[in-house]
């Protein structure tokens, strides 16, 4: 199994550092031809307009709307990954049935640290939030699996994990191994 990290705009070696860390073997997706040969992709933080541009200009937007393996989506990585997008509209792969506002937490001198909670682990662990959008409307079949002050900031939907936060930035891996299927969540939440 090949792991995928889009390589295209953001901070995509942090995410490979984690994956050092967990062990996985992984390749940087610069075109369409690596993307088909990865079994798991990774969509960094970044700036989503950028990334979008770079995908379309590299002809991996397609590719990507089509990608039916599992996704990591971080940050930029949810934008791209939601069915819609406001502040200002912007296209998207459309894959998770979720709205977001992007910038919503406010511009880069706005960037926090604080605590949330994994809730299907009953697990606080830090998250860094980096002009970081805003889940404001949430679908069926969708997820929530993190939460800060009572606000969804990450979700799952079938094989596709979003997250508004970077947890590459953090010391935790649980959010990874549970996209790697190598940690299960409780089957009981504990309040």
């Amino acid at each position: 199994m090949i792991d995928g990290i889009l390589a295209l705009q953001g901070d995509y070696f942090a995410h490979g550092r984690v994956l050092d860390k967990l062990g996985r073997k992984y390749v940087y997706v610069k075109t369409p031809d690596q993307l088909n040969r990865v079994d798991t992709l990774i969509i960094p933080g970044g700036e989503s307009t950028t990334i979008r541009k770079l995908a379309l200009a590299n002809r991996l937007w397609e590719p990507l709307k089509n990608f039916n393996k599992p996704i990591l989506g971080t940050c930029a990585g949810i934008i791209l990954l939601a069915k819609k997008v406001i502040n200002p509209l912007e296209e998207t792969l459309h894959r998770l049935d979720i709205t977001i506002s992007r910038n919503a937490y406010g511009s880069q001198i706005n960037s926090f640290v604080s605590e949330g909670k994994l809730t299907q682990y009953n697990k606080q662990v830090e998250l860094v939030f980096i002009r970081a959008p805003r889940i404001t409307h949430i679908g069926d079949g969708v997820q929530i699996i993190a939460e800060h002050n009572g606000e969804p900031v990450a979700v799952e939907q079938g094989n596709i994990i979003g997250l508004t936060y970077h947890p590459e930035l953090a010391d935790d891996t649980t959010v990874y191994e549970h996209f790697y299927g190598l940690k299960k969540f409780k089957e009981v939440r504990v309040s």
